[in-house]
């Protein structure tokens, strides 16, 4: 395997880096993301658990983790299917999820969360997943969405208060350089 071979992390942590460093908000990304200027995402992958773990509250860590794109690196969700010695077709699951007020209620989370962050940087993402060198978006390309405005709410308090959207990344390209 060359030394310049990227895993899918690797990639997703530079089209988080393309949503983050876009300046330019008259370019292809910029629109989505003129609604959450000085918010920028925070990109980190592990399994489901470690996902769980980075949103326990007990870290007050609240504002330089969130929001946070988290892509789920495990077995279960992430078989790749080589095509070619240079490319592979791979389905990943990634989760954007923000802070939120705990006593808001459903419409205030769509409003205040949801349509103002989420959803911006959702669209950003698949933007900028279209426009990354080793990706490619084809006709069988599909990303079904579940929002969750009350995701790990509980009455304990041990998880931080958030909303989010789970994005099934479906059927994507990947060229291994």
């Amino acid at each position: 395997m060359s030394a310049d071979f990227r895993i899918f992390p690797d990639i997703m942590q530079e089209v988080i880096d393309a949503v983050v460093a876009d300046p330019n908000w008259n370019s292809v990304i910029g629109p989505y993301l003129e609604g959450v200027v000085g918010t920028f995402p925070c990109f980190e992958y592990g399994t489901y658990l470690e996902l769980l773990q980075t949103c326990i509250r007990k870290d007050n860590n609240q504002e330089a983790k969130y929001p946070l794109v988290w892509l789920v690196w495990e077995p279960s969700e992430n078989q790749q299917k080589w095509i070619e010695p240079y490319m592979y077709t791979l389905t990943a699951k990634v989760f954007i999820c923000d802070k939120t007020n705990i006593d808001s209620t459903t419409s205030q989370r769509y409003t205040d969360t949801m349509k103002l962050f989420l959803y911006p940087i959702m669209l950003a993402l698949i933007e900028a997943l279209g426009n990354h060198p080793c990706i490619e978006l084809n006709d069988e390309f599909k990303y079904p969405a579940n929002d969750h405005p009350f995701w790990l709410n509980n009455p304990d308090g041990a998880y931080d208060t958030l909303s989010a959207i789970e994005i099934s990344l479906q059927n994507m390209l990947i060229y291994k350089n």
